[in-house]
């Protein structure tokens, strides 16, 4: 079964120049490293992406990298995304980063 990468629209061209690379979701999640998956933008699938690897992490946990592999400038523009999708977030809350690269 071939499972998905779910994105907002807004995310697109960021994936496809490989800008954004990894991704942040709340709670521990089961990808795996070298898994295939498809990354869908808002309801268009974009391409096939191989797992690459698989972190989890407390919101505090995050660095300067780990910002800009999301496609972020700064950890601040990341948290206010993330609000946009789950609503509050602590320092304390555990994310799986997802890292992955475009087939």
């Amino acid at each position: 079964m071939t499972r998905y990468l779910n994105f907002s629209e807004d995310f697109t061209e960021k994936i496809l120049s490989g800008e954004k690379r990894a991704t942040l979701r709340l709670g521990i999640k089961d990808y795996e490293p070298g898994e295939v998956v498809i990354i869908r933008a808002g309801a268009r699938e974009i391409g096939r992406a191989v797992i690459r690897e698989v972190r989890i992490k407390r919101l505090e946990e995050i660095n300067d990298e780990d910002v800009r592999m999301d496609g972020f400038d700064d950890i601040d523009a990341l948290i206010s995304a993330l609000e946009k999708f789950y609503g509050e977030v602590r320092k304390d809350d555990l994310f799986t980063q997802i890292i992955f690269e475009l087939m």
